[in-house]
């Protein structure tokens, strides 16, 4: 069970994530508040969560700088921010400050339901499809076509580039679900069986490999 606390300072939207999550068997909200200085008080005197779920606009202490304090006092606890913010220099400070994890609030369930679980499971970073593909453009601008002689992986199967044609397109984990018939949780075994061949960190990671080694147009 991946255990989270949620901080959120606008009530109806705290209750639609925590209604979201719940849906979920193998994730509990077992706590949620509407501001930092709340996160630390709560850590303070209970037993950690796995994961603490925040926004990062508070009125006093920020999302960057909570996520810092709970790194320093708590490096177990994991910290994935959920935010409205997409500015390239804004999300490079709270993956510095520590978070393991960056959402856009305007993310698709399922793509928020398979962050956490990547971010819980396999301690690897995660960066939401919107901001990996608009980070990637910026990238092949500034990176030299690929090089003839590349040692690429012999393993990936005709299922597999399916699915990474259909994720570098910019489509969540339930649409490419939907596209090829079968269940949102084989494309996830998918992408982390493409991100573990490949020997890539995360999305963003995995479909620049892809670009620049020609496995995809």
């Amino acid at each position: 069970m991946i255990k989270i606390l949620l901080a959120e300072g606008h009530t109806v939207v705290r209750n639609g994530i925590k209604s979201l999550l719940e849906k979920e068997t193998d994730i509990a909200v077992i706590a949620e508040v509407g501001d930092a200085e709340s996160v630390l008080k709560w850590l303070t005197e209970n037993p950690a969560p796995d994961i603490v779920l925040t926004a990062i606009n508070f009125p006093k202490m920020g999302g960057i700088e909570l996520t810092a304090e709970i790194k320093q006092l708590y490096p177990a606890i994991k910290v994935l921010i959920l935010s409205r913010i997409d500015e390239e220099k804004h999300i490079l400070q709270t993956f510095k400050a520590g978070a393991m994890g960056y959402l856009l609030k305007s993310v698709h369930a399922d793509e928020l339901i398979f962050g956490l679980r990547q971010v819980a499971n396999s301690n690897q970073r995660y960066l939401c499809n919107e901001i990996a593909l608009k980070l990637l453009d910026k990238l092949l601008q500034l990176t030299p076509a690929h090089a003839d002689g590349v040692e690429l992986p012999t393993d990936i199967s005709k299922r597999e580039i399916e699915v990474l044609v259909l994720i570098s397109q910019g489509f969540t984990n339930e649409e490419v679900a939907g596209k090829l018939f079968t269940s949102k949780r084989t494309i996830e075994s998918h992408r982390q069986s493409l991100i573990n061949k490949t020997g890539t960190r995360n999305t963003a990671a995995l479909v620049r490999y892809a670009v620049l080694n020609q496995i995809i147009g």
